[in-house]
């Protein structure tokens, strides 16, 4: 069995910080003459474990997180699947008896704030430590910090729960995008010259904070339109309590209901409102139209 020089880790977002430890990965592989290999979990250990599921919301479906790490050479990706039983493992069984005799890793490239095993009890001295009785190599890789702040999924959460796209988007290195399903609405929008696609969501990713942004759309055939896109409960014209997602692709027409849609956000724009009247908030929409273009163009 082929060895490899491994990472582990749920990599929620796949952001710049892990990337900076996958290019570090890499660079040890090389150096090692092994090919490498990311070790991730699904689903999240909230969920198995039952620790308020309900208040999970992640930033990438598993799915993306293989995409993304695949596209930066990695050359292979386990998905370990999360369980009651894989939570009870010590962090030297774990290593042993997953890393080693299963998959065959000869060695560990880790995060900074890495831990592994029954309740995150193995910090870096216990990895070194398990892998230097193993006789693999290990390495901890320092944090990527930009204008004086670690990078980290949480933060990442937080910038997006505040409405803050941008700086979300910068320590992402990409927009955010949330893909989902167009579905039918009410069609009040194409009244008003303003025909919206409602999306509805597939997994549990974070819906960022209400509002107006400006986005970029993917359509299975269709790539990089241009729109503006609601998130809110219409307070007003909708007593239900859930949230919408709506966006109004600029420049477009076509039947698009059942077909899988991508928004990628790149400016939050403005807060949600109340609207008096329809010709109230089409007045509002037809100025952040006018506002959105120009950021996008």
């Amino acid at each position: 069995m082929e060895k490899y020089i491994a990472t582990t880790g749920f990599f929620d977002g796949v952001h710049r910080g892990h990337v900076t430890v996958l290019n570090r990965l890499k660079e040890t592989g090389m150096a090692f003459n092994l090919p490498v290999c990311a070790v991730t979990f699904w689903p999240h250990p909230r969920t198995v474990l039952n620790n308020e599921p309900e208040k999970l919301k992640l930033l990438s479906t598993v799915d993306e997180k293989k995409q993304r790490i695949e596209a930066l050479g990695i050359d292979r990706i386990i998905v370990i699947p999360f369980t009651e039983e894989l939570s009870e493992m010590s962090p030297q069984q774990f290593i042993a008896d997953e890393l080693v005799r299963k998959y065959n890793i000869a060695g560990l490239c880790v995060g900074y704030d890495h831990h592994i095993g029954k309740n995150r009890a193995g910090g870096f001295d216990t990895v070194k430590k398990t892998c230097d009785g193993l006789g693999l190599y290990c390495e901890q890789v320092q944090p990527l910090i930009t204008d004086g702040r670690v990078i980290s999924s949480q933060k990442i959460r937080q910038c997006l729960t505040d409405g803050n796209i941008e700086e979300a988007n910068s320590m992402l290195g990409y927009s955010y995008t949330l893909t989902g399903t167009v579905v039918h609405g009410k069609k009040l929008g194409r009244t008003i010259g303003f025909p919206t696609a409602n999306i509805e969501l597939k997994s549990l990713k974070l819906i960022p904070h209400d509002g107006v942004y400006a986005v970029r759309i993917d359509l299975t055939d269709k790539q990089n339109l241009k729109g503006m896109l609601y998130i809110g409960k219409k307070s007003g014209m909708d007593n239900s309590g859930k949230t919408f997602i709506e966006v109004h692709i600029f420049d477009f027409s076509g039947d698009i209901y059942s077909r899988e849609i991508s928004v990628r956000f790149e400016h939050f724009v403005r807060k949600d409102m109340t609207f008096n009247s329809v010709e109230e908030m089409k007045t509002h929409l037809i100025k952040d139209r006018y506002d959105i273009r120009k950021l996008l163009d």
